[in-house]
């Protein structure tokens, strides 16, 4: 029953979000008077909203969290999130429906609007146009990694009734094309663009280049194991650089600790939970972390006063109070960012490259220090002070040493997302072929017999079932998408 409630008040709250924004975009195509006289950054800023709230919400982050198994429900826990539920494979259909219209309607529909009404401007505001296709880029990537096959050709087209749904390679393709057009269209010259409604960069269009190109990277980085061709792409852009480069370039927004602007994964344990984590930490983060001494988990974790180490659990076993951690409410403050992109992540991305050769030559040296660098850039953003942290980094092994560097790379940038939901679910889906991915994931306890969880499957909405367009065969969520091998 709690979990119905709690899956009926987010329902509620992200229909309210959704039909806001709805109403907003059918205003503007049904008046174009209207839409002449809409600035873009309102639509950049109402997409950018709803998109970070949706990455840290109980549709997407919760139900992505338990059944990518970074996170745990404590099992039979009464304080836990309780069981069965999204760790068993038993998803709610508000997750799949909620989740498919903020990615098509309030963020995706609204970025495209905002492009149209930046370009046909007088003058042309390229660089409003360029950072929302830069979201939007990161949007269809998402919507594609978590469905699959998906609208995009034809997304987003009023004179479309019944959009068709483009193979997945085609929409990664097609993320990389925007973020191309959006490299092209900004313009340093111009004064035009998005600055006190860009709540993630303020306007510096260096950043934005520097972060599309990154986004462009892990886009590539997704397919290539699939697309082997993918590969000179990834060598010339890391021999070119112009990637994310430093911390300031993280790519996040900040909650604030203030009624209706908390982060959702903290109110959510404030309203239903008093105060207190939900979730527990999953033996597959901790239990790698403990055996490192790793300077992350008081950071991740809280340790009951009565346990003598860090401990996790197995998703679907029932959590101890006194023996198994929870998830901190540190990690998940009222006023902790929504993460999307970190320089952690681009050099995890960097040491992957140069450890496979993908475009270059193979090079374990240079990328045993960019590992060690992305995980003590890891400790440091998750608050250990920078000697501690530089410390624990490069006492790790190097790579040349290890049976497996691959292995300890992606286990390492799997740990570092573990409370980014969806990023870590396709950061182990690319890790590896099925049953060779990192970690090696069992079926959680309760869990159906079968295969692990993959993907959402498409809701069963209106704008689908009557879509003549659309998959008639039920996709369900254990099977694997294009890119996942």
């Amino acid at each position: 029953m709690k979990k119905r409630l709690i899956y009926a008040f987010c329902g509620v709250l992200t229909c309210a979000i959704t039909l806001q924004s709805c109403e907003k975009f059918l205003d503007i195509n049904k008046n174009p008077n209207a839409a002449e006289n809409v600035d873009p950054k309102l639509l950049f800023s109402y997409a950018s909203t709803s998109y970070i709230n949706l990455r840290s919400s109980g549709d997407l982050y919760i139900p992505m969290a338990l059944g990518g198994q970074s996170i745990t429900t404590g099992g039979n826990n009464p304080t836990g999130w309780g069981i069965p539920s999204e760790e068993q494979y038993q998803f709610s259909t508000f997750s799949y429906g909620n989740t498919w219209r903020a990615y098509y309607t309030s963020v995706g529909a609204n970025l495209k609007q905002a492009i149209s009404l930046a370009e046909s401007a007088t003058p042309k505001n390229n660089n409003a146009a360029a950072q929302c296709k830069v979201l939007l880029a990161l949007v269809v990537y998402e919507a594609t990694t978590v469905y699959g096959d998906v609208p995009f050709t034809e997304a987003w087209n009023t004179g479309i009734s019944y959009p068709k749904f483009d193979a997945q390679q085609t929409v990664l393709n097609g993320s990389i094309a925007l973020i191309d057009e959006a490299l092209a269209q900004f313009d340093d010259a111009s004064a035009l663009k998005i600055s006190d409604y860009d709540m993630f960069f303020k306007g510096d269009l260096a950043k934005w280049k520097r972060l599309a190109k990154s986004v462009k990277l892990r886009t590539l980085m997704t397919m290539v194991d699939k697309d082997p061709t993918k590969a000179t792409q990834i060598g010339q852009m890391v021999t070119e650089g112009g990637l994310v480069s430093s911390a300031a370039d993280n790519f996040k927004v900040g909650y604030q600790a203030v009624t209706g602007k908390k982060n959702p994964k903290f109110a959510i344990n404030e309203q239903y939970n008093g105060g207190r984590n939900f979730f527990f930490g999953s033996k597959y983060v901790v239990d790698f972390m403990r055996n490192l001494s790793d300077p992350r988990l008081p950071k991740f974790f809280t340790k009951p006063v009565e346990a003598t180490d860090y401990f996790g659990i197995e998703p679907g076993a029932d959590g101890d109070d006194k023996h198994d951690v929870r998830i901190s409410n540190t990690l998940q403050a009222a006023d902790a960012p929504e993460v999307i992109f970190t320089y952690q992540e681009e050099l995890f991305y960097e040491a992957e490259i140069y450890t496979r050769g993908l475009g270059v030559g193979a090079d374990l040296t240079k990328a045993s220090t960019l590992y060690k660098k992305a995980v003590e850039e890891s400790c440091k953003f998750n608050g250990v002070d920078g000697t501690t942290a530089s410390t624990f980094a490069n006492g790790l092994p190097n790579l040349s040493t290890v049976p497996a560097p691959m292995a300890l790379i992606n286990m390492h940038h799997w740990v570092d997302k573990m409370d980014r939901g969806l990023d870590a679910f396709t950061q182990w889906r690319r890790s590896g072929p099925e049953g060779q991915e990192i970690p090696n994931l069992s079926l959680p306890i309760g869990a159906p017999a079968g295969k692990l969880f993959r993907r959402y499957e498409y809701p069963t909405t209106n704008e689908i079932s009557s879509n003549p367009n659309a998959p008639k065969e039920l996709v369900k969520y254990n099977e694997k998408m294009w890119f996942d091998l």
